[in-house]
């Protein structure tokens, strides 16, 4: 799938006209990414009927992930920038821990979207500076899993709204073609599901670290 992103951006690229000049950084961009993802995780599990079975967890997990984004820029002021973007990205990241025994507690990461602003500034004439903020929704799935008694078994898999703050750098590398490098950091509305006196919540937090190849046009 990556391959064909890539693919794609090299072809717009090639049949997008040459109007983007070094320096000169508005218009309609899109970009493919991949890069490092980090996700702290807050799991938790409540019985009830048996208080001795509660327990909590707070670990870190990273993996790797990819996505791509589009945005559109427009001059505010001299060298000035600001910008609308959008962007959707998938990461690979799983924790289990075992609890009382053999029993397991997971959480997984799935995809992930953003729309938000950034606001750039030119430094040169081929490389910009921004920061940006954006709404973020990400979708994460949290278990139990107890190897003696499947009846006790829990799954919840849900979407949670939260926040994204970035900053990062383009470098123009000759026609309409830019790469970019980016720092994201990412905070998650906590979420919880009940199932009679059982109940689980996963609250998490992460932070990426990307790079991408992308097009103006």
């Amino acid at each position: 799938m990556k391959a064909y992103l890539c693919a794609a951006i090299v072809a717009i690229g090639m049949a997008a006209p040459a109007q983007a000049q070094q320096g000169d950084f508005p218009n309609l961009w899109i970009a493919a990414t991949a890069g490092f993802d980090s996700t702290r995780a807050k799991v938790s599990y409540e019985d009830s009927g048996d208080p001795t079975n509660d327990f909590a967890i707070d670990e870190s997990t990273s993996g790797v992930t990819f996505g791509g984004a589009l945005g559109y820029d427009i001059p505010i002021a001299p060298s000035w920038y600001l910008g609308i973007e959008g962007s959707a990205d998938f990461a690979d990241n799983k924790r289990c821990e075992e609890v009382f025994g053999s029993d397991a507690a997971c959480f997984s990461l799935k995809r992930n979207l953003a729309a938000g602003v950034r606001v750039g500034t030119a430094v040169g004439k081929s490389t910009l500076f921004y920061v940006g903020g954006a709404y973020v929704n990400g979708k994460a799935r949290a278990s139990y899993t107890d190897q003696v008694d499947p009846t006790n078994n829990i799954a919840a898999s849900d979407t949670r709204d939260g926040y994204r703050l970035s900053t990062g750098i383009e470098q123009r590398l000759g026609g309409n073609f830019f790469a970019k490098a980016e720092y994201r950091y990412s905070d998650y509305k906590d979420y919880s599901v009940s199932d009679g006196v059982e109940s689980v919540s996963l609250g998490f937090d992460r932070h990426q670290a990307v790079v991408g190849l992308g097009v103006r046009f």
